[in-house]
């Protein structure tokens, strides 16, 4: 079966699934007993869906691992050589579908469903600091698009996010503003002839941000409580990039500040509502925790392959070390607590799939049953990223 019959194939399963499905709510584990038979597991993943992972997985073995156990070493962007060679594997991810699993077809996406984008943040982690850099492009970067854009916002930038045409970033985080996000300080006004909002402030740690094409970005109106979202582009007036910073990990990701001094962005590149993109944040910050925590989980499991490879190797007092009952109770805590964690990740992006049909069912539009099926199952959210990301720490220990 060829790239596209996969993604074509993958791209219709979800909304085939029988309406009548009793659909959980959000948190439903806490209250509810859940019968075996309505969780999905791993197992129940069809041969397309495994098959995108299995290219997921090879894409990353050939374009980062191999030229990784070549070089010795990580791509770092602080480099010129190799920022323009992540550039370049973005852009050959783009050619095979990769850069577009979220965005719909009609601009240029596959529009996969959130259970075959788990799988595939899984696979991503084979990728090492990439799997951060495509991420951003498939998640983050484009989502506040796909669910907030009207249809010429859409057709102006998707198609060249979907193709790694335009790179994309998301700048919500300031020096004072983090997880409070709307103490953020970046403001935008009106300018005199109506034409521009005229944005002043900085954004920082934004991923894809020293190399990307678009930016969207989060500021609040003049004197408006809550935050807006606009789309910005590299090219704008009055907008410029810092640094790349040097971090002791994931250096083939960039991360940079972004500032703002009467950033000229037209009035149409006001995304969604004005004071709307508090809950934007939110929304897509929602679907990338589960995504951050699929990633973490395929993480671990790649660790555990190397530790068990080392521990059948390495000798010690006349054995290998993979003899002694401390190593097997390490491979097994990480092995249980993995499996477990993947339980999790799996079980709720199919609770949002079966939310999202639900939804679509009783009237509301891809994009408004995407809005409200991710936030509906924020509290899954939270734990998985958490217990995630945790779990990798704890692993590679």
């Amino acid at each position: 079966m060829n790239t596209d019959t996969i993604f074509e194939t993958q791209g219709k399963q979800s909304t085939a699934k029988a309406l009548n499905f009793n659909v959980s709510a959000g948190g439903d584990f806490l209250t509810k007993e859940t019968k075996p038979e309505n969780l999905f597991i791993s197992e129940e993943f069809d041969e397309e869906a495994l098959m995108i992972g299995e290219m997921v997985k090879d894409f990353c073995i050939k374009e980062i691992q191999e030229p990784f156990e070549k070089n010795g070493r990580e791509f770092e962007v602080t480099k010129p050589e190799d920022k323009a060679e992540v550039l370049a594997i973005l852009k050959r991810a783009g050619e095979l579908g990769l850069c577009g699993v979220t965005i719909p077809e009609q601009y240029g996406g596959m529009d996969l469903d959130f259970k075959t984008n788990t799988l595939i943040s899984t696979q991503l982690s084979h990728g090492f600091s990439f799997a951060t850099t495509l991420g951003a492009q498939t998640s983050i970067g484009c989502l506040p698009i796909v669910y907030y854009g009207n249809d010429f916002q859409k057709q102006q930038y998707l198609p060249k996010i979907a193709s790694a045409e335009y790179v994309a970033a998301y700048a919500l985080t300031e020096p004072n503003a983090g997880s409070d996000a709307n103490a953020g300080k970046t403001k935008a006004r009106l300018s005199q002839d109506g034409k521009h909002y005229l944005l002043t402030g900085q954004k920082i740690w934004i991923t894809n941000g020293g190399f990307a094409d678009v930016y969207v970005v989060f500021a609040k109106i003049e004197d408006d409580e809550k935050l807006s979202a606009f789309i910005v582009e590299r090219t704008f007036e009055g907008f410029s990039v810092g640094a790349e910073e040097k971090k002791f990990g994931i250096k083939g990701s960039s991360t940079v500040q972004i500032f703002f001094d009467n950033c000229k962005v037209p009035v149409e590149n006001l995304l969604g509502e004005r004071q709307g993109g508090f809950k934007m944040a939110l929304t897509i910050l929602n679907g990338g925790r589960i995504k951050a925590g699929a990633g973490a989980t395929g993480g671990v499991y790649h660790a555990l392959e190397l530790g068990i490879e080392y521990a059948k190797t390495r000798k010690q007092f006349g054995k290998f070390i993979s003899e002694f009952g401390v190593i097997q109770a390490k491979i097994g805590d990480i092995a249980t607590q993995a499996f477990a964690t993947e339980a999790a990740v799996f079980r709720t992006a199919d609770l949002i799939d079966n939310k999202i049909n639900e939804l679509v069912a009783k009237g509301l539009t891809e994009s408004e049953a995407k809005i409200k099926a991710v936030r509906e199952f924020a509290i899954e959210a939270a734990i998985i990223k958490v217990r995630g990301s945790e779990l990798a720490c704890h692993a590679l220990d």
